[in-house]
């Protein structure tokens, strides 16, 4: 029943995300790897449950279409999120998005061939509940350097990177740099920035404050201190990008069962996990006891059987013996014992003749007693043999029992005072089935063996731990 693997039912989320990936400007050299980052961004929150408006190299008009399909979609919902690649710039202390044939010259040209970032703000907005922005714009931008030509001219302000955002209620805001400078495109598939945002949206079970960290950490790292991402947060509560399980949250609810097929499946999932040795350990457990259990059952089939045959034959003999007794004490009392008529014969047995004389009567009685000490000399071999196969039973199961590995601890009976340990045999070479189970138990003064611990816990785990054993794991600890 592998569905213990399942990620449990959540409650129904809306979630919506517009990504956009601008690479091939008509008036500014092309950025690499933007509609990388864009692909790879839309793929990852696909993934962990967002319905994604995504599209990449896209005009004025491309830009408006989609933020006007995503502020519907955000109507009410439980969490939205922005992510923009490309090229962003400040003017006068606001943010623009720069679609691809924009030419921006001008501080027109700035508010009629770019989005405005606080447009993205409004339609982030129309959602209930949290809302994130990530803007990996922050990038070299030569329209910057056009506009700053006229700045002194015409009394407007122009500035490297992107401008802190007012934050508001619900919203966190994540920079690719910080504020005011200007982040690297990377050499690889993507930016240093995306790079570590899609690797982090991986993780299971990271706060969205701890997952923004991480990935300051990695582009802190791989870019030797050149770039530390900025990130403005304002929530109240918690927020998963990933709802996903973690290894522990799986293990905590696997870790009892005896289902193999999800243990296995755990191994398989996380095979990196700190708990893959606790569920290997038990996955060996359960296939010693389902093999204890099957050669058990044969034993018992087979035992079964063989006493069935031996009470059937001891029936047999103590109705023998009684029927003897009878006819004994019938003939002792002068009375004739009972005719064929009255009484079943044994197949192949002729019935015996009325004696006619004295000497015929004492022959007699000697033949009854001799049939009566025979039927009970029978009768006892039985009861012998039936002791015998009891302790042959006993002994195949101890026997079994060494063989895979399973210590046979005494049932201990229940009582109020703890009952008093035994003291440990000097002798060790003996195997654990040449031992009765009451030498196995461990005298208070001596530490269990390492082998004696990790049986007693293994039978912790299964819940078939006696009283007596829980005094002898509080020595292993």
């Amino acid at each position: 029943m592998t569905q213990l693997l399942a990620v449990p039912a959540l409650a129904e989320e809306r979630r919506v995300a517009l990504v956009i990936g601008n690479s091939a400007y008509k008036n500014a050299p092309a950025l690499p790897n933007t509609v990388n980052d864009a692909r790879d961004m839309a793929a990852s929150l696909r993934r962990v449950g967002f319905e994604v408006v995504d599209g990449v190299d896209l005009d004025k008009r491309g830009m408006d279409a989609v933020l006007t399909r995503f502020a519907r979609l955000a109507q009410d919902a439980d969490a939205v999120m922005f992510f923009f690649a490309g090229h962003g710039f400040q003017f006068n202390g606001e943010n623009y998005l720069v679609p691809i044939e924009a030419r921006v010259d001008d501080e027109v040209s700035v508010q009629y061939e770019t989005t405005r970032l606080a447009d993205v703000v409004t339609a982030l907005n129309f959602a209930k509940g949290v809302k994130i922005m990530v803007l990996d714009a922050c990038r070299n931008n030569p329209f910057v350097s056009q506009l700053a030509k006229k700045q002194a001219t015409r009394g407007f302000s122009v500035g490297s990177g992107l401008a802190p955002v007012a934050r508001a209620q619900g919203m966190v805001i994540a920079y690719a740099t910080q504020a005011n400078d200007v982040a690297a495109d990377g050499a690889g598939r993507n930016s240093p920035f995306t790079a570590a945002l899609v690797q982090e949206i991986q993780q299971p079970g990271l706060e969205v404050a701890t997952l923004f960290r991480r990935v300051q950490k990695i582009v802190y790292d791989t870019t030797g201190g050149r770039q530390t991402p900025e990130l403005s947060l304002s929530l109240l509560g918690d927020f998963y990008l990933n709802r996903e399980e973690t290894d522990a949250d799986v293990w905590r609810r696997i870790r009892a069962s005896d289902d193999s097929a999800a243990l296995k499946a755990f191994v398989q999932r996380f095979p990196q996990s700190f708990f893959v040795l606790d569920a290997r350990t038990r996955l060996d457990l359960i296939e010693r006891r389902s093999l204890e259990s099957g050669e058990r059952e044969r034993l018992g089939r087979e035992f079964a059987e063989r006493e069935r045959v031996l009470l059937e034959r001891l029936e047999q003999a103590e109705k023998d013996r009684k029927q003897a007794a009878v006819d004994l004490a019938k003939r002792d009392s002068g009375e004739a014992p009972a005719t064929p008529v009255d009484r079943p014969q044994a197949p192949g047995t002729r019935p015996p003749a009325v004696p006619k004389t004295a000497a015929d009567d004492k022959a007699e009685r000697e033949r009854l007693a001799k049939q009566l000490s025979q039927r009970e000399s029978e009768l006892a071999a039985l009861e012998k043999e039936k002791a015998r196969l009891g302790e042959e039973r006993r002994a195949q199961e101890q026997a079994m029992a060494a063989r895979l590995g399973t210590l046979i601890i005494a049932p201990q009976p229940v009582q109020e005072a703890p009952p008093v340990p035994l003291i440990a045999p000097q002798r060790t070479d003996r195997s654990a089935a040449e031992r009765k189970p009451s030498e196995l138990l461990v005298n208070q003064e001596s530490k269990p063996s390492a082998g004696l611990c990790a049986e007693i816990l293994l039978r912790a785990q299964l819940g078939e731990i006696t009283a007596a054993n829980r005094e002898q794991l509080k020595q292993c600890r």
